[in-house]
C-alpha cells in the first residue's frame, strides 16, 4: 500500500460535471425505500467514469495491495460500502460473527469521489485463496469496521462521516500506509507501534486479502530483486580501490536503488523500501543509511 492523493480527482470531477450528476443521484434516491435505493445504485454505476483517472494515480495498480492490475479485473470500491455495511463482533478476531451496522449502507456516499478506491478483484471480492485454501474466505466485500470505543460513532444517513473512526487502513491517508511492512518472504506484517495499530493492520490484512499467496510470491520477487541490487552495490563499494572510486560506486548504487523506490511504474514499491530499511541496519551496510535519510525519509 502506498499513499494516493485522492484530491487529484477533483480535476476529473470538474471536467465531467460530476457535482451535478452526484446531486441528481442523491435527489433521486432520497425518497426511495432501501430496496429501491439498492436497485438504483446497482443500476447506475456512474462512478466508473473515474476509472481512467484513478488508474493514472496509481500507475495501474491496486490501491490496497499495490499489485499490478494488468489483465485482471478491477473495481471502483466504495471505502464506505454503498449498499450494506457490516463489522465483526470481535475486533480481535476478523473471522468472528458479522453484525450489520447500516442495513442500507452509506448510500449518500455512493457517488462521492472521495469514497472511491481503485482495487483489483483479489482484494475487493470475498473469495478463497486458491493457492492456500486453508486460509478461508477473505476480501473486503461490504466489511467496514468502526472504532466505537474511543469517541467514534456510526454516522446517521446523510450525516458528515467525520464522526466515525474507521479500523481499516486507508491508502488516501498518508499517515496510515506506513503501518504496513514486509519481510524477505514477501509476507505482510505490522509496523505499528502499539497493540491498537497492530489490530488495525491485522484487520486490513484480512479484509484486503493482503496475505494472498499470489501476492506473497510476487512481493518476494520484488524483495529479491532489490536485495540483489543492494548486495551488488555493497560489493562494488567494498572493492573500490580508492576514495574517489568509492564515492563513484556509492552514487551509482544510490541511483540504481532510486529506481526501486521512486519509479511509480514499479509494483510493490513499499516492499523495496522495507528491504532497504532492513538492510540498512545490518553490519557492513551503514552506508545504506545515507540513502534512507536522503530518499526514504
Amino acid at each position: 500500500m502506498r499513499f494516493i492523493d485522492i484530491n487529484k480527482l477533483q480535476e476529473t470531477s470538474d471536467n465531467i460535471g460530476w457535482a451535478a450528476k452526484r446531486q441528481a443521484h442523491l435527489d433521486a434516491m432520497r425518497n426511495m425505500t432501501p430496496k429501491q435505493r439498492k436497485t438504483y445504485i446497482n443500476n447506475n454505476p456512474d462512478w466508473n467514469e473515474f476509472q481512467p483517472a484513478m488508474m493514472a494515480l496509481s500507475n495501474n495498480k491496486c490501491w490496497y495491495s499495490e499489485g499490478p492490475i494488468g489483465n485482471n479485473d478491477f473495481n471502483v470500491d466504495h471505502f464506505r460500502p454503498k449498499n450494506r455495511a457490516v463489522y465483526s463482533t470481535d475486533l480481535k478476531n476478523p473471522k468472528s460473527k458479522l453484525v450489520v451496522t447500516k442495513a442500507n449502507g452509506y448510500w449518500w456516499k455512493a457517488y462521492d469521489w472521495d469514497n472511491f478506491r481503485l482495487t483489483g478483484n483479489l482484494s475487493n471480492i470475498r473469495r478463497t485463496d486458491r493457492l492456500n485454501p486453508k486460509n478461508g474466505v477473505k476480501g473486503k466485500g461490504n466489511y467496514f469496521p468502526l472504532d466505537l470505543t474511543n469517541g467514534g460513532r456510526i454516522a446517521n444517513d446523510e450525516e458528515n462521516v467525520s464522526c466515525e473512526i474507521p479500523i481499516l487502513l486507508d491508502p488516501t491517508q498518508q499517515g496510515e500506509v506506513g503501518l504496513l511492512t514486509f519481510d524477505g518472504n514477501g509476507e505482510v506484517m505490522s509496523a505499528g507501534e502499539n497493540a491498537y495499530e497492530d489490530l488495525r493492520v491485522m484487520h486490513s490484512i484480512f479484509y484486503y486479502h493482503l496475505d494472498l499467496e499470489q501476492l506473497n510470491r510476487e512481493r518476494k520477487i520484488a524483495w529479491d530483486d532489490c536485495e540483489k541490487e543492494i548486495k551488488n552495490g555493497k560489493k562494488t563499494i567494498d572493492e573500490a580501490p580508492n576514495e574517489a572510486a568509492k564515492r563513484l560506486m556509492l552514487n551509482h548504487c544510490f541511483s540504481r536503488l532510486k529506481e526501486y523506490v521512486g519509479n511509480p511504474d514499479r509494483s510493490y514499491l513499499a516492499v523495496s523500501k522495507a528491504c532497504i530499511m532492513v538492510h540498512s541496519e545490518l553490519n557492513g551496510y551503514n552506508w545504506l543509511k545515507r540513502f534512507v535519510r536522503s530518499s526514504l525519509i
